[in-house]
């Protein structure tokens, strides 16, 4: 049996985040897939995992096997993304703040560079909708550029957020 619940998306909302797949776990329902907004559960036996979110870009078998070893177990890795659990008790992913703080640095300027194309691409688009009439391909264009704008400026505001939130705590 399966459950979908609407993702707040890591980079926006990590604690509400690992909070939402910890309630889910102890409930029964524990994560599986992400498809598309949504988170996909799976039933099971309940148990009271810990969640953590890691962003590197790139992830390689050398990183699996570390956080494997450190007692993490990978629950779903994309880019950009990745998603552990492990027993109450294990220590943390992150052993220094100094560490979390250059991968959510590298996540803000690649998203902040997206974000920044996008929005460029789409004030170019008006431009050329507001002295050409393109018809149907104004708005699908209009439509592709500002969906490619919001799915990058929202990463970048979440990973910009974690920062401010992060050096406030050193």
């Amino acid at each position: 049996m399966r459950k979908y619940k609407l993702a707040g998306g890591f980079a926006m909302s990590p604690e509400r985040e690992v909070k939402l797949f910890k309630e889910m776990s102890k409930k029964g329902w524990h994560l599986d897939a992400v498809k598309g907004l949504f988170y996909r559960f799976e039933k099971g036996t309940p148990h009271d995992y810990h969640y953590a979110l890691n962003a590197e870009m790139k992830t390689n078998q050398e990183m699996l096997v570390f956080y494997k070893a450190s007692g993490w177990e990978p629950v779903l890795i994309g880019e950009g993304y990745q998603v552990f659990r492990a027993e109450p008790g294990t220590p943390p992913i992150f052993s220094d703040k100094e560490s979390q703080m250059e991968v959510l640095e590298r996540n803000q300027v690649m998203s902040g560079k997206h974000a920044r194309l996008f929005g460029v691409l789409l004030v170019i688009w008006m431009v050329i909708s507001g002295l050409i009439d393109l018809g149907v391909l104004e708005v699908i264009g209009m439509v592709v550029l500002m969906v490619g704008f919001i799915f990058t400026l929202f990463p970048y505001l979440g990973f910009t957020r974690s920062l401010k939130k992060l050096k406030q705590s050193l």
